[in-house]
């Protein structure tokens, strides 16, 4: 664990200095082990997830340990769905009391206006932001303008997942913590096959994250001239690695059409087991423990550019935060001191939850867990994370048109220097879109 602490220390710094000096002498978060739930009437609270979540993902996360420690309280989740999305919510009047998301996501929290600054409010309730990781905070600092709008409350970083199964049946040796990308998509290859009438896939990335947490620590906008970065040489080696490399074998664009023309997710590697390996969240198996069971699992680190050796992912913390809409702001606070607490972090830890807080006992508890025994858990702190890269509130428009060529690409309908060049042009233009409204 210790080189989990050394690691972040080492990202470089993302907005103004640490907090530190605003929380000498109160108690650590750490410190509320022993906390009871405030008294009085029943309090109702909202919760919404901007990467929505399901339900059962929700109480996996926090409902069912928040329920547990505070009994007067009804822990209400807003599932997402096509009419239950932010925008429409906070139309039709329904009040959202905790929004949570990634990093990746947030820039959509403060773009409707629900944003309040925690930092009196922290204060208040002895929240002591130097018991964090200090890259978190400055990452929260970053994406709130200087203010407090939300708490880290889990981190993930990107792994490789396995299907065991898989390479026994092939024999095909493992992947191993350390791959280069060409090692990777080597393995890959003696993977992708079709055997008995079923067509399996050697390797798949998520598409988003791994622009989001790209390795080079590009942003998705240029701060200083506000324009898309995307045609660049360094994003066209991402998109190499990433989508027409795994995609030259025609296996892969086999399973693309069978999906009407959608890239291979999730649900081949945990429902059809018909895909090796899943560059991914380090969370899987905390949120899915159910499909996950199901499956001979591991894991290994993700693969690494020759260009950046053993520099893995951005860090993606997700962030935690009470609005403006919150009637019982001190109550709302309650509940996230004790999702920061060392309690409630040990709990997620021990789920293999990557956890926010310096506490070595936190950290150490990674994991801990029966189920993950036997896993390669110190893959996820293999490689050295990657700077995180500035964020943009423009930046949920611009990963739209990033994402969009992903699936011509990979299926060659259209070359890479084109695609970099649409979605640039793409991409600048809903910037534009976005400055007028």
């Amino acid at each position: 664990m210790k080189r989990y602490r050394i690691v972040f220390m080492s990202i470089c710094v993302l907005a103004a200095a640490g907090l530190s000096a605003c929380s000498k002498g109160q108690p650590s978060a750490s410190q509320t082990n022993d906390a009871s739930p405030p008294g009085g009437e029943r309090t109702e609270l909202f919760f919404y997830s901007g990467g929505g979540d399901t339900t059962e993902a929700f109480d996996a996360r926090f409902g069912d340990a928040l329920r547990k420690k505070f009994p007067n309280y009804d822990i209400t989740y807003i599932p997402v769905d096509t009419n239950n999305r932010l925008q429409q919510l906070v139309t039709a009047g329904k009040r959202i009391d905790f929004y949570y998301g990634s990093i990746g996501v947030f820039p959509e929290f403060t773009q409707i206006g629900l944003q309040f600054d925690m930092t009196d409010l922290a204060k208040k309730h002895n929240v002591d932001l130097s018991s964090f990781e200090p890259t978190l905070i400055d990452a929260a600092k970053m994406i709130s303008d200087g203010k407090l709008y939300g708490l880290p409350v889990f981190n993930n970083i990107m792994v490789t997942y396995y299907n065991k199964t898989l390479f026994q049946k092939f024999g095909i040796p493992s992947p191993k913590d350390g791959m280069t990308w060409d090692e990777m998509h080597d393995l890959a290859r003696k993977m992708t096959r079709n055997d008995g009438g079923k067509q399996y896939i050697g390797l798949v990335v998520s598409p988003t994250h791994v622009l989001r947490l790209n390795q080079f620590s590009q942003p998705y906008v240029d701060p200083k001239t506000e324009q898309a970065t995307i045609n660049s040489d360094m994003w066209k080696r991402m998109y190499e690695a990433y989508y027409t490399i795994p995609a030259q074998d025609q296996g892969y664009k086999d399973r693309i059409v069978a999906l009407n023309n959608k890239l291979p997710y999730k649900d081949d590697f945990l429902k059809d087991q018909n895909l090796a390996m899943f560059v991914y969240l380090s969370d899987l198996q905390s949120i899915l423990s159910k499909e996950m069971a199901a499956l001979d699992w591991d894991i290994v680190s993700m693969p690494t550019f020759k260009e950046l050796p053993g520099i893995g992912s951005q860090a993606y913390p997700t962030f935690m935060s009470i609005t403006n809409q919150t009637v019982n702001k001190d109550a709302a606070m309650e509940v996230l001191k004790y999702l920061v607490s060392e309690e409630y972090q040990t709990l997620a830890a021990k789920k293999a939850a990557l956890p926010v807080l310096k506490s070595k006992t936190v950290q150490d508890a990674l994991g801990q867990s029966a189920e993950f025994k036997d896993k390669n858990l110190k893959a996820i702190f293999f490689n050295q994370l990657a700077p995180i890269s500035p964020k943009s509130k423009y930046d949920g428009a611009v990963e739209k048109a990033y994402t969009k060529p992903q699936v011509d690409l990979s299926l060659g309908k259209i070359d890479l220097n084109t695609a970099l060049r649409s979605a640039e042009e793409e991409a600048n233009k809903a910037i534009e879109q976005e400055k007028r409204k």
